[in-house]
Protein backbone atom coordinates (compact mmCIF):
# COMPACT_ATOMS: atom_id res chain seq x y z
CA UNK A 1 0.00 0.00 0.00
CA UNK A 2 0.78 3.76 -0.72
CA UNK A 3 -0.31 7.33 0.78
CA UNK A 4 -1.25 9.99 -1.63
CA UNK A 5 0.93 12.46 -0.27
CA UNK A 6 -1.57 15.13 -1.42
CA UNK A 7 -4.28 14.33 1.49
CA UNK A 8 -2.71 11.26 3.12
CA UNK A 9 -5.66 8.62 2.13
CA UNK A 10 -4.22 4.91 1.71
CA UNK A 11 -3.97 3.39 -2.12
CA UNK A 12 -2.51 -0.04 -3.76
CA UNK A 13 0.40 0.01 -5.19
CA UNK A 14 -0.88 0.00 -8.88
CA UNK A 15 -2.94 2.89 -8.70
CA UNK A 16 -2.52 5.37 -10.90
CA UNK A 17 -4.55 8.00 -9.06
CA UNK A 18 -5.39 8.74 -5.49
CA UNK A 19 -9.35 7.46 -4.92
CA UNK A 20 -10.26 10.15 -2.39
CA UNK A 21 -8.79 13.60 -4.08
CA UNK A 22 -7.91 12.60 -7.50
CA UNK A 23 -3.60 13.33 -7.34
CA UNK A 24 -2.01 11.43 -9.75
CA UNK A 25 0.67 9.16 -8.70
CA UNK A 26 4.17 9.56 -10.80
CA UNK A 27 4.86 6.16 -13.13
CA UNK A 28 6.97 4.31 -11.62
CA UNK A 29 10.45 3.42 -13.29
CA UNK A 30 11.36 0.20 -15.07
CA UNK A 31 14.52 -0.85 -14.11
CA UNK A 32 16.56 -2.99 -17.52
CA UNK A 33 18.73 -5.72 -15.76
CA UNK A 34 21.95 -6.19 -17.43
CA UNK A 35 20.93 -9.47 -18.77
CA UNK A 36 17.86 -7.97 -20.48
CA UNK A 37 19.39 -5.36 -22.67
CA UNK A 38 19.19 -5.46 -26.30
CA UNK A 39 22.07 -4.53 -26.91
CA UNK A 40 23.79 -7.57 -25.39
CA UNK A 41 24.32 -9.67 -28.03
CA UNK A 42 25.50 -7.07 -30.80
CA UNK A 43 28.96 -7.34 -32.08
CA UNK A 44 31.16 -4.52 -31.52
CA UNK A 45 33.37 -3.01 -34.88
CA UNK A 46 35.74 -0.98 -33.95
CA UNK A 47 37.15 0.69 -36.59
CA UNK A 48 41.09 1.64 -36.67
CA UNK A 49 40.62 3.66 -40.52
CA UNK A 50 43.55 1.13 -41.71
CA UNK A 51 40.55 -0.84 -43.52
CA UNK A 52 40.79 -0.65 -47.46
CA UNK A 53 37.71 0.68 -49.24
CA UNK A 54 35.86 -1.11 -51.63
CA UNK A 55 37.12 1.01 -54.22
CA UNK A 56 40.53 0.74 -53.22
CA UNK A 57 40.66 -3.31 -53.71
CA UNK A 58 39.22 -3.05 -56.99
CA UNK A 59 41.61 -0.32 -58.08
CA UNK A 60 44.66 -2.97 -56.47
CA UNK A 61 43.50 -5.48 -58.32
CA UNK A 62 41.98 -3.83 -62.12
CA UNK A 63 44.81 -6.17 -64.02
CA UNK A 64 43.14 -9.29 -62.78
CA UNK A 65 39.94 -8.41 -63.31
CA UNK A 66 40.81 -7.07 -66.71
CA UNK A 67 42.25 -10.56 -67.27
CA UNK A 68 39.19 -12.69 -66.32
CA UNK A 69 37.26 -10.49 -68.47
CA UNK A 70 39.30 -11.00 -71.77
CA UNK A 71 39.71 -15.07 -71.22
CA UNK A 72 35.88 -14.50 -71.31
CA UNK A 73 35.69 -12.85 -74.15
CA UNK A 74 38.10 -15.40 -75.79
CA UNK A 75 35.94 -18.30 -74.58
CA UNK A 76 32.34 -16.70 -75.74
CA UNK A 77 34.22 -15.99 -79.29
CA UNK A 78 35.09 -19.80 -79.46
CA UNK A 79 31.78 -20.88 -79.42
CA UNK A 80 30.34 -18.58 -81.59
CA UNK A 81 33.43 -19.56 -84.09
CA UNK A 82 32.82 -22.98 -83.36
CA UNK A 83 28.90 -24.27 -83.52
CA UNK A 84 28.09 -23.49 -86.90
CA UNK A 85 31.44 -25.66 -87.98
CA UNK A 86 29.57 -28.16 -86.17
CA UNK A 87 26.51 -28.14 -87.22
CA UNK A 88 27.51 -28.46 -91.12
CA UNK A 89 30.54 -31.57 -90.26
CA UNK A 90 27.03 -32.70 -88.96
CA UNK A 91 25.17 -32.24 -91.59
CA UNK A 92 27.44 -33.27 -94.41
CA UNK A 93 28.40 -36.66 -92.46
CA UNK A 94 24.69 -37.79 -92.64
CA UNK A 95 24.44 -37.32 -96.51
CA UNK A 96 25.83 -40.27 -98.83
CA UNK A 97 26.92 -40.14 -102.49
CA UNK A 98 25.73 -41.38 -105.33
CA UNK A 99 28.49 -41.39 -108.66
CA UNK A 100 27.81 -42.50 -112.28
CA UNK A 101 30.11 -41.55 -115.34
CA UNK A 102 30.27 -37.82 -114.56
CA UNK A 103 26.42 -37.43 -112.77
CA UNK A 104 26.42 -37.73 -109.40
CA UNK A 105 23.97 -36.44 -106.76
CA UNK A 106 24.35 -36.28 -102.40
CA UNK A 107 21.19 -38.32 -100.63
CA UNK A 108 20.18 -38.89 -96.95
CA UNK A 109 21.30 -41.66 -95.49
CA UNK A 110 18.63 -42.37 -94.27
CA UNK A 111 17.35 -42.95 -98.05
CA UNK A 112 17.51 -47.27 -99.05
CA UNK A 113 18.99 -48.12 -102.30
CA UNK A 114 16.38 -50.69 -103.29
CA UNK A 115 15.55 -53.31 -105.76
CA UNK A 116 12.73 -51.79 -108.68
CA UNK A 117 12.23 -52.66 -112.30
CA UNK A 118 12.06 -50.01 -115.47
CA UNK A 119 11.71 -51.76 -118.63
CA UNK A 120 12.30 -49.21 -120.54
CA UNK A 121 15.64 -48.60 -118.45
CA UNK A 122 17.50 -51.22 -117.39
CA UNK A 123 20.19 -49.37 -115.80
CA UNK A 124 17.76 -47.24 -113.20
CA UNK A 125 19.10 -47.12 -109.61
CA UNK A 126 16.13 -46.46 -107.19
CA UNK A 127 16.11 -45.13 -104.17
CA UNK A 128 13.68 -45.24 -101.02
CA UNK A 129 12.95 -41.45 -98.60
CA UNK A 130 12.48 -42.03 -95.08
CA UNK A 131 8.37 -41.67 -96.33
CA UNK A 132 8.38 -44.52 -98.51
CA UNK A 133 8.63 -42.38 -101.49
CA UNK A 134 10.44 -44.13 -104.53
CA UNK A 135 13.07 -42.00 -106.42
CA UNK A 136 14.37 -43.71 -109.74
CA UNK A 137 17.20 -42.43 -111.51
CA UNK A 138 18.41 -43.06 -115.03
CA UNK A 139 19.84 -41.57 -117.77
CA UNK A 140 20.02 -42.11 -121.77
CA UNK A 141 21.45 -40.46 -125.03
CA UNK A 142 18.89 -38.82 -126.42
CA UNK A 143 18.14 -37.00 -130.04
CA UNK A 144 16.61 -34.41 -127.98
CA UNK A 145 18.34 -31.11 -128.49
CA UNK A 146 16.30 -28.82 -126.02
CA UNK A 147 14.28 -29.64 -122.92
CA UNK A 148 11.31 -28.30 -124.13
CA UNK A 149 11.00 -31.60 -127.14
CA UNK A 150 11.23 -33.59 -123.78
CA UNK A 151 8.47 -31.68 -122.19
CA UNK A 152 6.85 -32.24 -125.20
CA UNK A 153 7.18 -35.85 -125.55
CA UNK A 154 6.35 -36.49 -121.82
CA UNK A 155 3.32 -34.23 -122.09
CA UNK A 156 1.96 -36.28 -124.96
CA UNK A 157 2.69 -39.49 -123.79
CA UNK A 158 0.79 -38.30 -120.27
CA UNK A 159 -2.30 -37.32 -122.14
CA UNK A 160 -2.35 -40.79 -124.77
CA UNK A 161 -2.35 -42.58 -121.10
CA UNK A 162 -5.55 -40.07 -120.10
CA UNK A 163 -3.34 -39.13 -117.13
CA UNK A 164 -3.78 -35.46 -115.91
CA UNK A 165 -0.91 -32.58 -116.22
CA UNK A 166 -0.64 -31.42 -112.93
CA UNK A 167 2.51 -28.80 -112.90
CA UNK A 168 5.27 -27.87 -116.06
CA UNK A 169 8.01 -25.99 -114.20
CA UNK A 170 11.08 -24.91 -116.04
CA UNK A 171 14.10 -24.32 -114.19
CA UNK A 172 17.88 -24.78 -113.42
CA UNK A 173 20.09 -27.49 -112.13
CA UNK A 174 23.63 -27.55 -111.83
CA UNK A 175 23.83 -23.91 -114.65
CA UNK A 176 21.85 -26.37 -116.79
CA UNK A 177 18.00 -26.57 -118.43
CA UNK A 178 15.87 -28.65 -117.09
CA UNK A 179 12.28 -29.26 -116.82
CA UNK A 180 10.08 -30.57 -113.80
CA UNK A 181 6.80 -31.87 -114.84
CA UNK A 182 4.17 -34.02 -112.44
CA UNK A 183 1.41 -35.76 -113.50
CA UNK A 184 -2.01 -37.47 -111.75
CA UNK A 185 -2.45 -40.74 -113.08
CA UNK A 186 -6.23 -41.95 -113.16
CA UNK A 187 -5.83 -44.30 -110.58
CA UNK A 188 -4.95 -40.62 -108.35
CA UNK A 189 -1.06 -41.43 -107.89
CA UNK A 190 1.48 -38.46 -108.50
CA UNK A 191 4.48 -38.92 -110.77
CA UNK A 192 7.00 -36.06 -110.91
CA UNK A 193 9.42 -36.50 -113.71
CA UNK A 194 12.70 -33.89 -113.24
CA UNK A 195 14.61 -34.19 -116.51
CA UNK A 196 18.11 -32.39 -117.53
CA UNK A 197 19.64 -32.13 -120.76
CA UNK A 198 23.30 -32.12 -121.38
CA UNK A 199 25.56 -32.93 -124.44
CA UNK A 200 23.31 -35.37 -125.77
CA UNK A 201 22.46 -37.59 -122.96
CA UNK A 202 19.07 -37.11 -121.12
CA UNK A 203 19.27 -37.70 -117.20
CA UNK A 204 15.74 -38.12 -115.53
CA UNK A 205 14.68 -38.43 -112.05
CA UNK A 206 11.23 -40.34 -111.83
CA UNK A 207 10.05 -39.77 -108.66
CA UNK A 208 6.28 -41.37 -107.36
CA UNK A 209 4.07 -41.28 -104.48
CA UNK A 210 0.35 -41.36 -103.29
CA UNK A 211 0.08 -37.88 -102.30
CA UNK A 212 2.10 -34.16 -103.87
CA UNK A 213 3.00 -34.24 -100.65
CA UNK A 214 5.12 -36.98 -101.15
CA UNK A 215 7.03 -36.24 -104.27
CA UNK A 216 6.99 -32.45 -103.08
CA UNK A 217 9.86 -32.35 -99.99
CA UNK A 218 12.51 -30.14 -98.79
CA UNK A 219 14.83 -33.70 -98.49
CA UNK A 220 14.41 -34.42 -102.28
CA UNK A 221 14.49 -31.11 -103.52
CA UNK A 222 17.72 -30.80 -101.77
CA UNK A 223 18.91 -34.08 -103.58
CA UNK A 224 18.18 -32.88 -106.95
CA UNK A 225 19.75 -29.55 -106.00
CA UNK A 226 23.04 -31.40 -105.04
CA UNK A 227 23.06 -32.64 -108.87
CA UNK A 228 26.61 -32.44 -110.51
CA UNK A 229 27.40 -33.17 -114.33
CA UNK A 230 30.64 -34.00 -115.84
Amino acid sequence: MKKCPECGNPSYDGAPVCGNCGYTFPKPKVKVSKEDTIFEDRPIINKSGNEQSTLDIIKENKLAIGAILLITLLVIGVIIVTGPNNTTQTKTDSLNKYSDAGFSFSYPSSWNETTGYDELHEGAVFFEDSNGTVIEYYNVSSEFSSIYQVNNERVSAALADGDNINTILPTQIDSKNASDIIIESTGGNFTRYVSIISDGNLFVYKIKANSMDGIKTTEIDSVLQSTRIG
